[in-house]
């Protein structure tokens, strides 16, 4: 499994509450069971899809 894993920091606009976010960005080919499972165990992980360009499949996930 190919994929790429970033944390970044955003703040809101009054800056009192500053929420840490993990990004993750995964290759995901065809609309298979497997497809399917795979999403689903992201999900179960924590992980919120975002965006999906050309099979890269962007999720976001708060880090506690």
């Amino acid at each position: 499994m190919q994929h790429q894993k970033l944390s970044i920091i955003l703040l809101s606009e009054r800056m009192t509450d500053t929420k840490q976010y993990e990004y993750l960005c995964v290759r995901i080919r065809g609309w298979s069971k497997d497809y399917s499972r795979r999403l689903n165990e992201y999900g179960r992980d924590g992980w919120e899809l975002v965006q999906v360009v050309s099979g890269w499949h962007y999720f976001k996930r708060e880090v506690r």
